[in-house]
């Protein structure tokens, strides 16, 4: 009993996600969610191979084995599709495809052997290979299965230090890119998933060990298979959780901002920033829960490229660090000179939009707490 549980926990895992990502995209499409959904359905065809596998379902093994095929090597490039879409304004579909065709070679080559191979050929490589984990006395198109099935491993192994790199590299740039445009980033940066790649990092860790030990090794009583199938549904719980939470990707981005423009010279620069200081002093504007960078350019008369370049270059921040340290200092002053105003009025009135965020910046700003502040 505790077998089939542990055999089919990621399995059952990803289906309900599944259903509750695809209810998500009837409500509201969204490409990064499709690809979330490509991503965790694939998950549960994998996870269904498995339970195939570990409940020693021969009749169905050689189907659901080259559905294995493709999804094993695909499930981190499906991944990786996911933050692409969420953090590139316009992704290049046939690359796209590319990152795929590792694995539908995978798919196709165990696929045609599979059909090509009589049962008593069939029944050796399942019982010899996939159980036992031998290659070298398989013979024929056995042996050749066997090749393709160690080809299927290390095309999955090799993707993941790829995806990893990429990935925070990808999160890191967009989120760069939304804290220069944005003084409020609360639910626009991509926190989560980053985060989840950390998570990635570790969990893929014990994948490739997996991987590398193979199967078989977990074939015998449900012990050795309840750790990986306990740490693999946690994980991708976690996954769809911030899939399903991530409401703002990319494409919510003001178009302009990917668009090309020219840079001012470096002697343009100064004289630049007096005037965003100025006018941003002057007129309060940091007192707008959410002022942007473009809102800046239209009461300048300038551009917005202009602007992101005089207070990321010259001043050496971002445009939200910016922004929110006037808040803090503006919050700090009323928190001293008005003790009767409850934290959430300072809130709303010095531009922030939540309380999470005016805690994390003041912490950030100021080194110690809003309360700590006016206790002092």
């Amino acid at each position: 009993m505790l077998g089939v549980l542990m055999s089919s926990l990621p399995m059952i895992v990803c289906g309900v996600l599944s259903v509750l990502i695809a209810l998500s995209l009837y409500n509201h499409w969204d490409r990064a969610k499709m690809r979330l959904l490509m991503f965790m359905v694939t998950a549960t065809v994998l996870y269904l191979a498995h339970y195939m596998y570990f409940n020693r379902q021969m009749a169905v093994i050689p189907l659901t084995d080259t559905f294995y095929s493709f999804c094993n090597p695909a499930v981190f490039p499906l991944y990786y599709l996911y933050i692409e879409e969420l953090t590139e304004y316009r992704p290049n579909r046939w690359r796209q495809v590319l990152y795929l065709l590792p694995s539908l070679i995978c798919f196709f080559a165990t696929g045609l052997l599979y059909l090509l191979m009589d049962a008593g050929q069939t029944a050796t490589f399942i019982h010899q290979c996939l159980y036992g984990g031998e290659i070298a006395s398989l013979s024929g198109l056995a042996w050749w299965q066997g090749l393709a099935h160690a080809a299927v491993r290390i095309v999955f192994a090799l993707q993941i230090p790829l995806v990893l790199f990429f990935g925070f590299r990808r999160i890191t740039a967009y989120n760069t890119v939304v804290e220069s445009n944005y003084s409020n980033i609360e639910g626009k940066r991509i926190v989560g998933v980053k985060t989840l790649l950390v998570l990635f990092a570790v969990t893929s860790f014990f994948a490739f060990v997996f991987n590398v030990i193979g199967r078989q090794q977990f074939v015998d009583g449900p012990e050795p298979l309840t750790f990986p199938a306990v740490l693999f549904s946690l994980l991708l719980l976690l996954i769809g959780h911030v899939g399903l939470s991530q409401q703002f990707s990319v494409q919510d981005i003001e178009a302009e901002v990917f668009q090309e423009a020219s840079v001012p010279d470096e002697s343009g620069y100064s004289e630049l920033l007096e005037r965003i200081i100025k006018l941003v002093n002057d007129e309060k504007l940091f007192l707008y829960p959410n002022l942007k960078v473009s809102d800046l350019a239209k009461q300048i008369n300038s551009n917005r490229n202009y602007i992101y370049h005089a207070i990321n270059v010259e001043m050496g921040t971002s445009f939200s660090d910016y922004i929110n340290g006037l808040r803090v200092d503006y919050a700090a002053r009323l928190l001293e000179a008005n003790p009767d105003l409850s934290i959430n009025e300072v809130i709303i009135k010095s531009g922030f939009t939540s309380t999470s965020a005016f805690y994390r910046n003041f912490k950030k700003f100021k080194g110690i707490t809003p309360t700590e502040k006016r206790t002092k």
